[in-house]
């Protein structure tokens, strides 16, 4: 059983969450843990168990498949257990076109069942992007270039999903690809969240189960968009990308931005090790602070809150 079980106070119903991981192998146990921590957070009081599952059609190393099976289920048990909500992760993009992706004939498999068999579901990033374009064809658009930072989102007055809040709140967000305003709106899609610098943040409709969809990172740890910069900037380092990564945007101090400028200057692919190290230690020195976590916690207690609610009135 690859289930973590939390309190039951008497008389309130435990809500049966599945979380659906669909991160590469390297980035996979941190996406558990943050994932898991925030829903952790979220509920506070309230009781929940929590189940993780993986898409078969995600390319993974025979090594991380079989370390999988010790703490995940395959996809076909959800569908035999069910699940009251469900959060479905991203993935890192390998195809142009999502349904070019090894994994979509799963993954629209899983957004079908979805609407009918959960209370609610949550799609993040690369998710979110699949599942409009699997309910109504809305395709995702390529941006001029990567959206990588932490960003101040306006939050839609007497919202649900971003009741509590106050008029505005800083968001993490990493992608290549955005999705229509327009385009959603006149599917019957809700924004709740969004910024005039990189478009929607949240956004959600019924199918009839409570579809959240999130195109920024609120499960985001202080240092993960730090770790990916690092990731990206090795990949230049050791050849395996021709592209040098950006530094996120409002992530690091201004110390950090000048001597990770510098250190640019200077970097000679033919000494790989030792620029790595130079950067290992430039941002080991950087101070992150999680200035996001109160928002995230917020959003995803009125989610899962208005699910708890739901299957208790069911009971």
């Amino acid at each position: 059983m690859n289930a973590t079980a939390f309190p039951k106070p008497s008389g309130a119903a435990a809500i049966e969450i599945a979380l659906v991981n669909n991160m590469p192998d390297q980035a996979f146990e941190a996406t558990k843990a943050q994932f898991t921590g925030l829903v952790t957070a979220a509920m506070r009081d309230l009781p929940f168990r929590m189940r993780y599952y993986v898409l078969p059609g995600v390319p993974r190393s025979e090594t991380a498949r079989q370390a999988l099976v010790q703490t995940h289920d395959d996809i076909d048990t959800l569908y035999t257990l069910g699940a009251d909500a469900l959060i479905v992760t991203g993935a890192e993009p390998r195809a142009e076109m999502l349904e070019q992706e090894p994994y979509w004939g799963d993954f629209t498999r899983l957004v079908d069942w979805a609407r009918q068999n959960t209370l609610g579901s949550l799609w993040s990033c690369l998710a979110a992007h699949g599942a409009v374009q699997r309910l109504d064809g809305v395709r995702r658009q390529r941006e001029s270039k990567k959206i990588s930072g932490i960003f101040r989102c306006n939050l839609e007055k007497d919202d649900w999903a971003t009741q509590g809040g106050e008029t505005w709140i800083l968001v993490p967000h990493s992608r290549y690809n955005g999705l229509s305003r327009d385009d959603l709106e006149r599917k019957g899609y809700r924004v709740s969240s969004w910024s005039s610098a990189i478009g929607l943040d949240s956004f959600w409709r019924r199918e009839p189960s409570l579809f959240l969809f999130t195109q920024g990172h609120p499960e985001y740890d202080a240092d993960t968009l730090s770790r990916e910069f690092r990731r990206d900037a090795l990949r230049f380092l050791d050849g395996q990308s021709e592209v040098f990564p950006a530094p996120p945007e409002n992530c690091f101090s201004t110390a950090t931005q000048k001597r990770l400028a510098d250190w640019r200057v200077n970097v000679n692919t033919k000494e790989c090790r030792r620029f790595a190290e130079e950067l290992g230690k430039i941002l080991a020195e950087e101070r992150a602070t999680n200035a996001w976590r109160n928002y995230s916690e917020r959003l995803y207690r009125n989610w899962l809150t208005t699910i708890a609610s739901e299957k208790n009135d069911k009971t």
